[in-house]
């Protein structure tokens, strides 16, 4: 669908059809998710000391969903299939899912635990949006 739109755009002589109200919308809930998602992520890699261990493990947890955030926005960039951009998601997903179960039975303060659920909440919503 993505790659459709692009190629819609890009492609001289062809007349512009805007997509329907319905896929613009979901392209930009698409694109807004990963934004936030990856906000977040910066947000906390920016706040958290790594003056404890749960800190310092918190933080590689975080560098990793960074990683995967750009990998995602990569594999969107360059038209990779819809399957390699669903993998990507669901590995985003996945880091952010075992960050937050680490820490929400833990000893993170209120803020982090909460932007933790908000961010693996995002990362599902981006899955999900991907998969429909």
């Amino acid at each position: 669908m993505m790659a459709a739109l692009r190629r819609q755009v890009e492609e001289p002589g062809e007349a512009f059809e805007s997509p329907p109200e319905s896929a613009a919308a979901h392209l930009e809930a698409i694109a807004k998710g990963i934004n936030d998602v990856d906000t977040l992520i910066q947000g906390l890699l920016s706040k958290v000391p790594p003056s404890k261990p749960w800190q310092r493990q918190l933080l590689v947890q975080l560098a990793d969903a960074d990683r995967h955030v750009e990998i995602l926005r990569l594999a969107i960039y360059l038209e990779h299939s819809d399957s390699e951009i669903r993998e990507a998601a669901d590995q985003l997903r996945h880091t952010l899912q075992a960050a937050h179960a680490q820490i929400a039975g833990g000893r993170a303060d209120g803020g982090t635990k909460a932007t933790m659920q908000v961010a693996t909440h995002l990362a599902r919503l981006v899955c999900a949006l991907l998969a429909g």
